[in-house]
């Protein structure tokens, strides 16, 4: 019980799991994975064997997309909540400007994407590197869920069916993410660029830019993870920052691991607060 003592003590963020030498070490790791996804639900995962070079690619493809103007970027297939067409370009406003922009984008199984994608003129290079960042996840993706259904008692495959990306039953995704500069931009107390939330994806990795400040994760006085917050609605004893780590993911526990695992696994509330004045804007 060492490693849930550790996890819950750590005030700083969540802790760095390391995944290198993976079927060596796949004891160590799964316990390590257990103790953070019970606990606040978030961790850090090195050694994930994702070239740096592709993840550069990715962030300069991301780059020259939102230069883009705005027109050509309103003119691709919109993502629609309502309608579960989440792919495509997204412009998230509120009455005193914009906060955040994305793109998100899925495999060519949906027909939908096959519209959606930049063209070579608007981003060279778009389609071809997004995809190759995309599919260079799912072995990572296929490790820790591997070790989360070992945890759960079920084989270690139990969850390849519900990642298997060759179907139009999966719903995996990538979103390119932008925020806007807030300089010279005065918000309402209280906004955030995302507001407090929880995923309903199966689970989230997340790649952040150096400069990029402000996700926080929801916890008790213990560190834990709170469950039933959301903005507006109920009190966060503590906002736990979540920085950006040279050479690490970040992941997290969506709803469908934490309904699935009768609440073991915790998919826990965050969001992304506008910088403080001291913080890149």
């Amino acid at each position: 019980m060492k490693g849930l003592r550790d996890a819950k003590a750590s005030a700083m963020g969540p802790p760095v799991i390391d995944l290198s030498n993976f079927e060596q070490r796949k004891g160590d790791i799964r316990q390590q994975l257990m103790d953070a996804a019970t606990v606040t639900g978030f961790f850090y995962i090195t050694g994930h064997g994702i070239p740096e070079e592709l993840i550069s690619s990715a962030w300069k493809t991301s780059e020259k997309f939102f230069q883009q103007p705005e027109a050509a970027k309103q003119a691709l297939p919109k993502v629609d909540w309502a309608k579960a067409e989440v792919i495509g370009f997204e412009r998230n406003n509120l009455t005193d400007g914009t906060i955040h922009e994305s793109m998100m984008t899925s495999y060519e199984v949906h027909d939908r994407m096959k519209a959606a994608w930049p063209s070579e003129k608007m981003v060279p290079g778009f389609r071809k590197t997004t995809l190759e960042f995309m599919t260079s996840m799912q072995p990572v993706v296929q490790q820790i869920l591997s070790c989360f259904a070992e945890a759960l008692g079920f084989p270690s495959d139990f969850f390849n069916e519900t990642i298997d990306v060759s179907t139009t039953d999966n719903r995996s995704f990538l979103q390119y993410h932008k925020y806007p500069s807030l300089e010279g931009i005065k918000w309402k107390p209280g906004t955030n660029r995302i507001t407090a939330h929880t995923d309903e994806s199966l689970i989230t990795l997340l790649y952040t830019s150096p400069s990029s400040v402000g996700l926080e994760l929801a916890a008790g006085s213990d560190g834990a993870a709170v469950e039933g917050v959301s903005d507006g609605l109920h009190k966060v004893e503590n906002w736990t920052q979540c920085p950006p780590l040279p050479g690490c993911i970040t992941v997290n526990i969506g709803d469908p691991l934490q309904l699935w695992s009768d609440g073991l696994l915790k998919s826990n509330f965050h969001r992304v607060r506008m910088p403080y004045p001291h913080e890149p804007q």
